[in-house]
This record gives C-alpha cells, sequence and structure tokens, in this order.
C-alpha cells in the first residue's frame, strides 16, 4: 500500500464553536469519506496506510480528532468523576449534567463538513466514532450517502457490559510520564485486541510515540466516556434511519461486546452485517483486504 495520496498534514478549521484538527488523503475532487474515531483515540490511530488505500479506491478520504483529544480544542476543565463514580455511571448507564453529549460531538462532524465544502459523504465511524454516526443519521440524514459502523453499538441498555478485560482497559488511566504512557497505551490495545488478531507492537508502540508527542488528554478521555453514557439508547429512533447501513464487528471483541452488531441490525431497517471471527476492538492490517472489499462494494466510490 502507499502513502503517496496522502496526509495533507495536520490542519485546522472552526466547527460548531470549537477548533477540529483534521487531515486527508486523496484528490478533494473525489467522492468525500469521513472518518469519525473513538473514544479517547487520535485520529492518526486510523492508520495513514489504511486512510490512502481508501483514497487509492478513488475518494477523498477526511480523518480528524474529535473535540478533547489530540490536536482539536481541549475543552475547559469541568469535573469529571473519581474512578468509583465513574464506574457506578457505567454500570447504572446514567450521567447527569455531561459536559456535553455524541449530539454536540456529531455537530462538530458536521461543522468539519460545512468548512471542508462537504455536502454529502460516506461516513465510517468506529466505536464511539459508529455512535457518532448514528446521532448524525438520525439527525441530519441528507448529508449521508452511506453510513459504515465498525465494532459500534446503539446504546441499548439490554446490551452486555464489557468483559472485564475490556473494562479494565476503558478505565485505564495512563501516567503522565513518557515511558509509563507508552506501556500503558500499548498494554490497552494488547487488552482489546481478538485471540486471531494479536497487536503489532512496534506499530502500535509508534503510534503511542505520536499520540504522546501530539498531547495525551486524560480529562478529555473521561468527558468522551461520559458523553456516550449519558446519550442514551437510540434504539427508537434508529428505527427511522433509512441511510444505507454496513455493521463490521469482531467476534472477539471484549469492549463492545459482539451482539452490538445484531442489535444494530434489527434496529435499522436494511442494515447488512459483516461480522470478522476472532477480531476484537482494533481494526487490525490482516483485516483491511476483507473492510476495503466491503467497503467499496457498500459505498462504492463511482455508483
Amino acid at each position: 500500500m502507499t502513502t503517496t495520496l496522502g496526509p495533507s498534514g495536520p490542519q485546522t478549521v472552526r466547527a460548531n464553536g470549537v477548533t477540529i484538527a483534521y487531515e486527508t488523503f486523496g484528490r478533494s475532487g473525489d467522492p468525500p469519506l469521513v472518518l469519525v474515531m473513538g473514544l479517547a483515540t487520535q485520529m492518526i490511530v486510523w492508520d495513514d496506510d489504511f486512510c490512502a488505500a481508501l483514497a487509492a479506491q478513488g475518494r477523498f478520504v477526511v480523518r480528524f480528532d474529535n473535540r478533547d483529544i489530540g490536536l482539536s480544542d481541549r475543552l475547559p476543565d469541568a469535573r469529571i468523576p473519581g474512578r468509583g463514580e465513574l464506574l457506578l455511571s457505567i454500570l447504572r448507564r446514567n450521567v447527569k449534567n455531561p459536559p456535553y453529549t455524541l449530539r454536540d460531538m456529531a455537530g462538530d462532524t458536521l461543522g468539519l463538513m460545512d468548512a471542508l465544502g462537504l455536502d454529502r459523504v460516506d461516513l465510517v465511524g468506529i466505536s464511539m466514532g459508529g455512535a457518532i454516526g448514528q446521532e448524525i443519521a438520525i439527525e441530519a440524514p441528507e448529508r449521508l450517502r452511506t453510513l459504515t459502523l465498525i465494532m459500534a453499538a446503539s446504546g441499548n441498555p439490554k446490551l452486555p457490559l464489557p468483559k472485564p478485560r475490556g473494562l479494565r482497559a476503558l478505565l485505564r488511566t495512563a501516567p503522565s510520564d513518557r515511558e509509563g504512557y507508552l506501556k500503558a497505551y500499548v498494554d490497552t490495545w494488547r487488552a482489546l485486541a481478538g485471540k486471531d488478531y494479536p497487536i503489532d507492537p512496534e506499530r502500535t508502540l509508534e503510534q503511542g510515540r505520536l499520540s504522546y508527542e501530539r498531547g495525551p488528554s486524560p480529562a478529555g478521555a473521561v468527558r468522551q466516556l461520559l458523553a456516550i453514557v449519558a446519550s442514551g439508547n437510540r434504539v427508537p429512533k434508529l428505527a427511522e434511519v433509512r441511510t444505507p447501513t454496513l455493521i463490521i464487528h469482531g467476534t472477539d471483541d471484549p469492549l463492545v461486546r459482539v451482539e452490538s452488531a445484531a442489535d444494530l441490525a434489527r434496529a435499522i431497517p436494511g442494515a447488512r452485517v459483516e461480522l470478522i471471527d476472532g477480531m476484537g476492538h482494533t481494526l487490525p492490517r490482516a483485516v483491511w483486504p476483507r473492510v476495503l472489499a466491503a467497503l467499496e462494494r457498500h459505498a462504492p466510490p463511482r455508483p
């Protein structure tokens, strides 16, 4: 795979009242595809080679840092709960007065699209990014040509909670020193990987190094988690979604359990599901050909 189609290098725009950092791959005249990242994770985890492969299909690819992470705006330090209170919020699926919700983050995505002059896009959201994509499909369906949800959930309170290793990874606080941060970064992704797709330690460590240089945001990660919990159950509104939707999920996901895929398929009319045996809560290089082929079928750049 080649990276000659990008990345453009970090740029920023004002969107929905916050500054959003983004990068592009490919030619601006090609059909646009927007990648929305998950909880506490910077846009660089949409791997350069993966983005370049999407661009090589004939797409203008946009990846960006969500609010409160990476090079995008960090919000003023609102009160965030301690570990015990946060765990109770997750278990009870109840948060009062969150600093913001997923709907606000969906507004950031739409604001970025407006700033870039992207009227209608193919949107691919991973984990929390998939939940943000659902909010857009509910509130602004005219802005989406297709929707792809990777390891995402509907917010249905009947879904099983994360497995213990997934919950530990979710609640882990990374040390502030460089070496401690890098160790925790690799350990977290190792815990989230599926049994058939272990992480590439060197590549993961390099992503960790770049994430640390771009700036960790532990308080922002907690605020994003509160936004997820506070946003509640989307199932009733998903019944009204008519955007063509593809659901991709690993059968060994310890964080967003595989039952979430079937739940989304029941909720969204006409949605298709592609399960990847043994994949966890990561997008390993070994599955890229399958994912890229699925995206080309679902959202052909030149219909």
